[in-house]
């Protein structure tokens, strides 16, 4: 996706960023430069020199590389980044800082960055404030579902769409709303096409399956999920959500009195997968929870 952006856009860019710290076009030129090549800029009526657009973004509180970014139409790497930051928040439960970074770009206003960007912004920002109790599920589950649009070209087209249906799946389930939850899940596996090209996503709904059928005590169905997940971890040489599925399918033959065996076997490789990925937080987890049957190995 290639998103235009240009000196106009640097200058309006430069103009929110002026306003947002309260100064006036005299006070960001003060010995820089004069007020009229400010309002130039702003007007998108020329191209600074890098010893101004470098102080410039230290008023500004934004980096050299950040305008550059606009300037050089480089746009696609500032989406990229942003991303990759809020993945990678929402992956370690940060969301308060994740939903401080959406709060900002939501507040930008439009910047020609496309509409999956604006939908992800949308989508983390909702979740994140979902998870910091700043309005209940129902209001998250209806202000998800209008992120859907299925009428939208783009619609299906990006990985978007299908995350921000896994999310109305997990907020039904974690407020015990299990068949609505369920529907959400074959739904989302009905995408036949697409789950072949998200194997990462697909084991991920396996063993969100597999959490939501044990929560309903369906303890053999929960199991068949976490197996279905194993075998396509193993298939695809991906370990990521292999500890995971291992202690689920742990918990499943415990509910079900399979052999001992069986159960610590399970445990045993959910563990070694914890300690292999370095993920301390799972492995103490698993030790601390099924202590009783560690030590009796």
């Amino acid at each position: 996706m290639m998103v235009e952006l240009n000196a106009k856009a640097l200058g309006e860019e430069v103009k929110r960023l002026r306003k947002l710290n309260k100064l006036s076009q005299t006070q960001l030129a003060d010995g820089i430069c004069t007020q009229a090549t400010i309002s130039g800029i702003e007007a998108g009526r020329g191209y600074p020199s890098v010893d101004i657009l470098y102080i410039i973004s230290i008023r500004l509180k934004v980096t050299l590389e950040y305008l550059y970014k606009i300037l050089l139409n480089d746009a696609e790497d500032y989406i990229k980044e942003t991303e990759e930051l809020l993945e990678d928040l929402m992956k370690q439960k940060n969301y308060k800082e994740a939903y401080e970074i959406c709060q900002s770009e939501r507040k930008q206003g439009n910047r020609n960055l496309g509409y999956k960007f604006e939908q992800l912004i949308a989508w983390v920002h909702i979740v994140s404030g979902y998870y910091l109790q700043k309005y209940d599920y129902r209001i998250a589950i209806k202000e998800l579902e209008n992120l859907l649009d299925d009428d939208h070209p783009l619609f299906g087209q990006d990985f978007i769409d299908f995350r921000i249906q896994n999310s109305i799946a997990i907020i039904y389930a974690e407020n015990s709303l299990f068949q609505k939850s369920l529907r959400q899940y074959k739904k989302i596996l009905s995408y036949q096409e697409f789950l072949k090209q998200q194997h990462k996503f697909q084991i991920k709904l396996h063993y969100n399956i597999s959490k939501l059928f044990f929560l309903q005590k369906e303890y053999i169905r929960s199991l068949e999920h976490a197996d279905s997940g194993i075998a396509l971890t193993k298939q695809k040489e991906d370990i990521s959500m292999a500890g995971q599925l291992y202690f689920q399918r742990g918990e499943c033959l415990e509910e079900l009195d399979e052999d001992l065996d069986a159960v610590k076997e399970a445990y045993k490789k959910s563990l070694f997968i914890f300690e292999l990925l370095g993920n301390e937080q799972y492995a103490a987890m698993v030790k601390e929870q099924k202590r009783d049957i560690f030590s009796s190995m």
